[in-house]
């Protein structure tokens, strides 16, 4: 009896085994009974920010231009500004590049024959400016320098019709004399003195006439009043 059973015995304690070694395995494997987890993800790894250097430069879009008046005398030029502040002076030429032409504003005549030169500066590095005077005669003919934060400059003794110019010099040489010149036309002239006497002349002359055409008028009255009288008389 003992002996019959022990085949199954057997077997049934091979099944045992085995069905102990298969549950021990199983939950021992996390990728059986665990559900799988999402990879991380380094969201940084491709943005990462890297301080700037000492050798980060500005643009020129992230600058401002120089608060600069070209036609204001006395006032820090814009190099001046640009290493003060930080600013830039865009189309600044060269100090070694000739200074194009100052814009000349205008000449303004003061008492006598004096005259006032007002002019901008140009968009160039400049030392100095050269005011050229132009006559009719080659005793006319003069040029007074100017330094280079001035815009005026007051000339005496110029005559009418006279050629006034200004000129800006730097170390690369002068701008083109012609481009920035005026004449000189006073506003009393001659002529003009003349016309304004003949009109006063005119304007007194018509008030004589009206006071002597009245005159005559009142005495003819008078004359035509006293035949009048005597007339009355006889009849």
């Amino acid at each position: 009896m003992l002996g019959c059973g022990c085949p199954v015995i057997l077997l049934l304690l091979i099944k045992f085994l085995d069905l102990s070694f298969v549950s021990s395995a199983s939950s021992s494997s996390p990728n059986a009974t665990r559900p799988r987890s999402p990879p991380s993800i380094d969201y940084y790894e491709d943005f990462t920010i890297e301080p700037p250097g000492p050798s980060t430069t500005y643009s020129e879009g992230s600058k401002n231009n120089c608060k600069y008046d070209l036609c204001v005398e006395h006032q820090q030029t814009c190099k001046e500004l640009e290493k003060a502040t930080g600013c830039r002076c865009p189309g600044l030429s060269s100090a070694y590049t000739p200074p194009s032409p100052p814009r000349l504003l205008g000449l303004i005549q003061q008492d006598g024959r004096g005259v006032v030169v007002h002019w901008c500066a140009p968009t160039s590095v400049v030392t100095h400016y050269i005011v050229w005077v132009r006559g009719n005669g080659k005793v006319m003919d003069r040029n007074i320098q100017v330094e280079e934060r001035k815009r005026t400059a007051v000339l005496e003794d110029v005559e009418a019709g006279a050629y006034v110019c200004v000129e800006a010099v730097n170390k690369g040489g002068g701008s083109e004399k012609d481009k920035s010149c005026a004449t000189f036309e006073p506003q009393n002239s001659e002529s003009g003195l003349a016309l304004k006497l003949g009109i006063i002349g005119g304007v007194v002359g018509l008030i004589l006439l009206l006071i002597l055409a009245l005159l005559l008028w009142r005495h003819k009255t008078r004359q035509i009043t006293t035949a009048r009288t005597e007339t009355e008389g006889v009849l």
